[in-house]
């Protein structure tokens, strides 16, 4: 929306980021974990640089806080089971 003035500030992107976080606050997950707000912010389509920001954390915090979390859950890649013939 710059209409050639001084100010270079990205008013959408201001209004996005706003917004997400409003949906993460009413959606009850300010008292989650970050890996949770987290996963919740990437699928708004924050980037988690973005998502560092606003939770005051860092991107590389973040990325370990989620792999961390999967690895407790069990994680994607266990055996599958075979079904009945």
């Amino acid at each position: 929306m710059p209409d050639g003035g001084s100010d270079d500030r990205d008013w959408q992107a201001v209004i996005g980021r706003a917004l997400a976080f409003l949906c993460l606050a009413q959606a009850d997950l300010r008292d989650k974990g970050l890996a949770e707000q987290t996963l919740f912010l990437e699928g708004l389509g924050l980037t988690r640089k973005e998502a560092a920001a606003m939770l005051g954390s860092t991107a590389a915090s973040l990325t370990e806080l989620i792999s961390k979390s999967k690895k407790k859950k069990g994680g994607k890649g266990g055996a599958k089971k075979k079904g009945k013939k």
